[in-house]
């Protein structure tokens, strides 16, 4: 049997004001697969609480993330951090709507190479849509030598933060669900 899984969502900057996109997925991730989510969304800026809150967990339970723009960002640096003080602590996945030209970006030789290798799965909608002028259009990065995390990007040309389609929402929860029940 699987071990409870836990998630943990980041908005963007200004988030409760910018992305209520964000508030609504992060609520239907709690209800809809029956997991534990703190207080997501998360503020973007709230990485260090989310890793202390990781390290806690059980080293079995599933840990999923997701986050809309700098929180798209701020998702694998979470991700990061979190494989810096436990290198064997899994993150099962991480899903992002639109990270941001404007955010943290993935610098080998850094905190946040990019998609580090505890990451088992990740996928992010990001958007070249030119009306955004670089908001949404960022897109993530395996670190360097990662073979481990199968990761997966699609542009869906939507104006940002574009964590209000329905359709997008519904993909990440399905694929939320078949990953944390993947030992």
């Amino acid at each position: 049997m699987t071990s409870q899984a836990y998630g943990f969502g980041l908005w963007g900057m200004w988030g409760p004001v910018t992305d209520p996109g964000e508030d609504q997925f992060s609520h239907r991730v709690g209800k809809e697969l029956g997991i534990p989510i703190g207080a997501s969304p998360y503020r973007d800026y709230d990485v260090n609480m989310i890793v202390e809150e990781i390290l806690k967990l059980p080293p079995e339970a599933p840990v999923i993330l997701w986050g809309t723009s700098l929180g798209a960002n701020n998702a694998p640096v979470v991700a990061a951090y979190v494989n810096l003080r436990n290198p064997d602590r899994i993150i099962h996945g991480i899903w992002g709507f639109q990270a941001s030209v404007w955010g943290a970006k993935a610098r080998p030789g850094t905190v946040y190479p990019g998609i580090t290798k505890n990451v088992r799965f990740a996928h992010l909608a990001y958007s070249t849509n030119p009306l955004n002028a670089g908001l949404g259009a960022y897109v993530w990065e395996k670190a360097p030598g990662n073979k481990t995390t199968n990761l997966y990007a699609f542009d869906t040309k939507e104006l940002h933060p574009g964590d209000g389609d329905v359709n997008v929402q519904d993909m990440f929860l399905a694929e939320m669900g078949r990953v944390i029940k993947t030992p």
